[in-house]
């Protein structure tokens, strides 16, 4: 990690601890952070831009519920601050928050740069295979939405995400996850009865 991505994780840590359960957290930030890299090294896509989109997608999930605005423009508006701070530029400040912006596919906003795309890839990819099964066992545990919350979500959501990635890396990538989500999802089923 670049000494500028340490400065924007140590702005994410600090923000997130607000934010200790469920789905979100900060090992979920860092796994994204680093396939990011890996597939947006792969790509030749812009690593500046979105390692600082990856670090911060999500810093503005604690504030959303009490607020009512997306944390997908939370978050990128409160990166603008670190950013600047970091040596970025105007327009590289600008792709960063277009970057987290478009990240969240259930807005149904389609990601307009590659770095983009690597990112709303990757950030459903973590809510599949054996990750995603327990990030989502998690979020119905802190919830209290239980086996029925967890196994709606699943079926409403995380078993279409395969059909969702731009990337073909990420295809790659969800096929192999999705079997892991799907036989646990029906061995789940089978032994609810």
């Amino acid at each position: 990690m670049e000494p500028l991505e340490k400065k924007i994780e140590q702005f994410v840590r600090q923000e997130l601890v607000k934010s200790g359960r469920g789905a979100h957290t900060l090992d979920h930030t860092m796994r994204v952070y680093s396939l990011c890299m890996k597939i947006g090294t792969d790509l030749k896509a812009n690593l500046k831009v979105l390692g600082a989109a990856a670090l911060l997608h999500d810093v503005g999930r604690p504030r959303e519920e009490e607020t009512a605005v997306s944390h997908s423009i939370l978050s990128g508006e409160m990166g603008r601050g670190i950013l600047s701070e970091s040596e970025f530029t105007d327009s590289e400040i600008d792709h960063v928050v277009e970057v987290i912006r478009t990240h969240r596919f259930s807005e149904g906003l389609e990601p307009n740069s590659l770095e983009g795309k690597i990112l709303s890839d990757v950030d459903k990819l973590d809510a599949m295979g054996a990750i995603g099964v327990f990030r989502a066992v998690a979020q119905a545990a802190s919830t209290g939405a239980g086996i029925e919350g967890f196994l709606y979500h699943a079926d409403e959501k995380l078993l279409k995400l395969r059909e969702l990635m731009y990337t073909d890396n990420a295809r790659i990538e969800a096929g192999h996850r999705y079997q892991t989500l799907e036989a646990f999802v029906n061995q789940l089923r089978s032994e609810l009865g």
